[in-house]
């Protein structure tokens, strides 16, 4: 009996130290995530709850001359000493308990004037509002109910729906379409890398790039200078009028700008989609397409009936990639239009960073930054229930 309460626990401590050992190799991980996603998500909803409290030194000032002249019945010039005024005291005890701040009994002396009365009321409210974290007071859901008010931030939504309309659907029928077409080509490998360079390319560089293409001039812009020279040859055989073409302003115009922007963004990410739907493809077994061959099918049948089904996990994990790639596009729309022209190319996240930096309405910026984590979340869960399938399959 000795040796076998020994047995069960020595192998009770085997346990506890296995999974002491796994837990210390989470660690690591647990601690990224918890500073670096969970603390700061919360901090941010904190934020949107709340707003900055306005103070307006110039209105305080006008508002006390009126205290000054409803509690002494005559008016009180800025340079007047404070205490030659009657009921003074009031007027400074009525803002006292107005603005929760507290003074001491001389710190109001007989050679100050009411400027230098009224300069340090507003230093020791300053200081209140600092102590009591920035000036800040709860709102509620007041950030999230300007945002339906806010006709830049409508614009903003507009905008996302229509990138991730358009930039999603192009990105991932162009990289299925060139990754079946390539790998029927000899030279397949050297055509999937020059697609895929874009993706080696940031945001900022694939913006000055994009700025030399979309440029007005006709000797600068590489797609001016293109149409410029079509238009040439039309009007050399007489096919179209003789007109002087001055060139297109393709960010400077709000009817144009989205489209450029997703076209340039759809050059960036179409290698991505390319590559992972090759890989994809070269997986469907073989046996597969030569039955399908050998009972008539055509390649168009082949490609709809049998390779689409096969790599339908794949088509949805690529689908959310986009999804959430083009949820926080931010880099490409900044560095080229900055919002512009007119808030017209105005994004969620450009929006964000806008507000927080720009406006230093970091309250504003978080309630927007909330949004968008929920909008992302689902994509998220349904990309992670995808992998968890093709695990569950392969297994």
């Amino acid at each position: 009996m000795t040796s076998f309460a020994n047995k069960q626990q020595t192998r009770k401590k085997k346990r506890i130290y296995e999974s002491l050992s796994y837990y210390l190799w989470l660690l690591p991980a647990i601690i990224l995530i918890l500073f670096f996603l969970v603390i700061p998500t919360f901090q941010t909803i904190y934020l949107s709850l709340h707003q900055e409290v306005t103070f307006s030194e110039s209105e305080f000032k006008d508002h006390f001359l009126l205290d000054l002249k409803n509690v002494s019945g005559k008016e009180a010039g800025r340079n007047d000493l404070i205490q030659q005024i009657p009921g003074w005291k009031r007027a400074v005890d009525k803002n006292l308990t107005q603005y929760k701040i507290h003074l001491a009994p001389d710190d109001i002396n007989a050679d100050m004037t009411v400027k230098d009365t009224t300069e340090l009321l507003i230093m020791n409210i300053h200081k209140l509002q600092q102590q009591e974290g920035g000036g800040q007071e709860y709102a509620g859901l007041k950030n999230y109910g300007d945002m339906l008010k806010d006709n830049t931030m409508l614009i903003a939504f507009k905008n996302n729906l229509i990138w991730l309309l358009l930039f999603t659907t192009l990105t991932v029928i162009l990289g299925l379409l060139i990754a079946t077409l390539a790998d029927r080509v000899k030279w397949s490998t050297t055509a999937k890398t020059i697609i895929f360079l874009p993706m080696a390319i940031s945001g900022a560089a694939a913006a000055v790039i994009w700025n030399f293409m979309y440029f007005k001039d006709v000797n600068t812009g590489t797609i001016n200078a293109m149409i410029h020279g079509l238009i040439n040859l039309f009007q050399s055989v007489n096919l179209i009028p003789q007109n002087h073409f001055e060139g297109i302003a393709f960010l400077g115009r709000p009817d144009l700008v989205n489209l450029a922007l997703i076209f340039a963004a759809v050059w960036m990410q179409v290698g991505f989609c390319t590559v992972i739907f090759s890989a994809a493809l070269r997986s469907v077994p073989l046996e597969l397409i030569e039955m399908a061959r050998i009972e008539g099918a055509g390649s168009i049948q082949t490609f709809f009936k049998i390779e689409i089904p096969v790599i339908r996990s794949t088509i949805i994990l690529v689908i959310t990639q986009m999804i959430m790639w083009v949820l926080k596009v931010f880099d490409i729309i900044y560095a080229l239009t900055q919002g512009g022209p007119f808030n017209s190319s105005e994004v969620i996240a450009n929006r964000i960073y806008m507000t927080a930096f720009n406006l230093n309405n970091f309250q504003y910026a978080s309630a927007m930054a909330v949004i968008l984590f929920i909008a992302v979340t689902p994509i998220l869960f349904m990309n992670i229930r995808n992998l968890a399938y093709e695990e569950s399959v392969r297994e």
